[in-house]
């Protein structure tokens, strides 16, 4: 499949497939953390199901979205997410959400190895409930390492995780892990290339602290509407500054349906 690249340069046509790849640096010293989103062209990148849980919706995801999110997975040393997430990806409801080497795509096969990665990414959970995690068959659904990171008032909880065998960082006496918080975990294991999964709260501590690099985006060209049940890719206050976001790349996919875009940009980070 096509698609035409737009920026930088003369827009030129080109395969699809390979369009991430090698893109995201491969250590730069300290943690480099990326984010990747699917949004419909008014901004919804979840909206509530006939379940009564928040899902990308139907009507926007799609295989070329989905090849490109596999080819940001295949580059993580870490992939970084919360503790619903992970209960969902455990139970079976975001299927294929953690494989690095899916049948759809044979040449993402033998990425890892070629490059000395290890065959996973390891699965880095933000919760205040660890034991959750040990008790709802995460290390079932993901074949890698798992490591928990969990604020100090979750100790009890931390405790009993550990004993089911799983890695619980605590950080300091909090509700919550900040986003320096966890930027010093994944900096303390030596875990560089981070692949930001999580939901738009996450997304928004992260950003507060300035601690993500990049954000790739997917723009569906469709109007979705949808007004209390629908997720955009930031939730929480005003930042008392922005978050500067430089384009780097963008390229339109012309088939669809949807038609859509493709861009990624630089953010500003401490």
């Amino acid at each position: 499949m096509h698609i035409l690249t737009l920026y930088p340069g003369t827009p030129q046509r080109r395969e699809l497939a390979g369009l991430y790849l090698d893109d995201v640096p491969a250590d730069v010293g300290r943690p480099f953390i990326y984010a990747n989103f699917l949004a419909s062209l008014d901004g919804r990148i979840a909206l509530r199901n006939s379940d009564g849980l928040k899902a990308v919706p139907a009507t926007i995801a799609n295989d070329r979205d989905w090849r490109l999110y596999t080819e940001l997975l295949v580059q993580a040393d870490a992939v970084l997410t919360t503790g619903p997430q992970a209960r969902a990806i455990a139970s079976g409801e975001f299927k294929d959400m953690m494989t690095t080497a899916h049948e759809r795509y044979p040449d993402l096969r033998d990425y890892r190895r070629a490059r000395g990665l290890s065959e996973h990414p390891t699965c880095v959970v933000v919760t205040s409930r660890p034991q959750d995690l040990a008790e709802g068959g995460l290390k079932a659904a993901h074949p890698g390492a798992i490591m928990a990171v969990t604020p100090a008032t979750a100790r009890d909880e931390a405790r009993a995780a550990r004993a089911a065998g799983l890695q619980v960082i605590m950080v300091d006496d909090a509700p919550a892990v900040t986003g320096k918080d966890l930027w010093r975990a994944l900096d303390e294991r030596g875990l560089r290339r981070v692949y930001m999964t999580g939901g738009p709260r996450l997304f928004h501590g992260l950003l507060a602290e300035r601690v993500v690099d990049r954000l790739y985006l997917t723009t569906a060209c469709r109007l979705l509407g949808g007004e209390e049940d629908m997720e955009t890719p930031v939730r929480g206050p005003v930042f008392p500054l922005p978050v500067e976001a430089r384009l780097r790349r963008l390229a339109l996919d012309a088939v669809g349906p949807p038609q859509q875009l493709f861009a990624s940009y630089d953010l500003d980070s401490y």
